[in-house]
């Protein structure tokens, strides 16, 4: 039984804003709960934190780079404290949208054309019809990802994002794009995105006022939705993920054939974020899940 709580927000990421306002939803629930919780906002003196506190267990509420990527997992794995979400291995293949296309794709997954390419030499490997896509190898939230529909934007990704390293140049696959929740090795529920921009952007995602539309269930067949809730279910497993994910896949609108997009493993925990709303849509609410992830938190993930 967990007493004192450590939780890690903020960070040193792209996605440290997100990270913040998710982790006052997580340390409000916690309370509610009766733990004991310390708020650390985690930089490269992780180890000192916990020296200093000795909590009983560590919440991950941190995104993106180092907080979900396996870095912070290596440091928690170091100090033999049980923390939660997934362990250094799965996280890391999550996060590198590149080696975990290649997984998914060795397992017989659909997955958008893609090439991995220097930021310098996309217009060497950019694809001849637009729209298409490019995102950074390493990032979440959809940071850094743009749509690309003409010359002109192209252009202004270039200059926007000049300081990147790898980015990968994707197929852009027109359909419904359907998330998909995965909570301790079950499939949990589904959700359709409906966004008001042309896809589920960083803005969408946690800026969005309610415009874009969170369609529960997503408005495809039975057979459809078992389909795609078995899908993620197996990304989660091929992954190695512990505790919690989140599958992003679009429904093509020609083939109706499913492509998955990414896993993320530490899906956001903001009002509009998508996993807790599909849990609360399956009876499970806010304070339940987040009880959930810490007492599912171990070592050795």
């Amino acid at each position: 039984m967990f007493n004192k709580v450590m939780l890690l927000y903020g960070g040193i990421s792209a996605e440290r804003e997100i990270s913040i306002i998710t982790s006052k939803e997580i340390s409000r629930a916690l309370v509610r709960l009766g733990y004991e919780v310390i708020e650390i906002d985690a930089d490269l003196d992780l180890s000192d934190h916990i020296s200093e506190h000795k909590p009983d267990v560590i919440f991950n509420g941190l995104h993106g780079t180092w907080g979900e990527d396996g870095d912070v997992q290596k440091i928690l794995e170091l100090n033999n404290v049980p923390y939660t979400h997934s362990g250094i291995e799965s996280s890391q293949l999550a996060m590198d949208k590149h080696k975990s296309a290649e997984l998914f794709i060795k397992n017989n997954f659909n997955y958008p054309i893609t090439n991995l390419v220097s930021i310098n030499s996309i217009n060497k490997h950019a694809f001849p019809e637009y729209p298409f896509i490019i995102k950074p190898r390493n990032e979440g939230s959809s940071v850094g990802v743009g749509i690309i529909r003409n010359q002109e934007e192209k252009k202004r990704y270039l200059m926007d994002n000049s300081d990147r390293n790898e980015v990968l140049v994707q197929e852009f696959i027109d359909g419904q794009e359907i998330n998909v929740a995965v909570i301790g090795n079950e499939k949990t529920g589904s959700i359709e995105i409906d966004p008001k921009n042309e896809f589920y952007d960083y803005e969408s995602k946690y800026f969005d006022n309610g415009k874009t539309k969170h369609i529960i269930p997503p408005r495809i067949n039975k057979n459809q939705l078992e389909e795609v809730e078995d899908l993620a279910l197996k990304a989660h497993k091929i992954l190695g993920c512990k505790g919690i994910s989140r599958t992003e896949f679009i429904l093509e609108k020609n083939s109706n054939q499913f492509y998955i997009l990414e896993l993320n493993t530490q899906p956001g925990m903001t009002p509009t974020s998508l996993v807790p709303e599909i849990a609360k849509y399956k009876g499970i609410e806010f304070d339940e899940l987040i009880n959930w992830i810490l007492e599912d938190a171990g070592t050795n993930r």
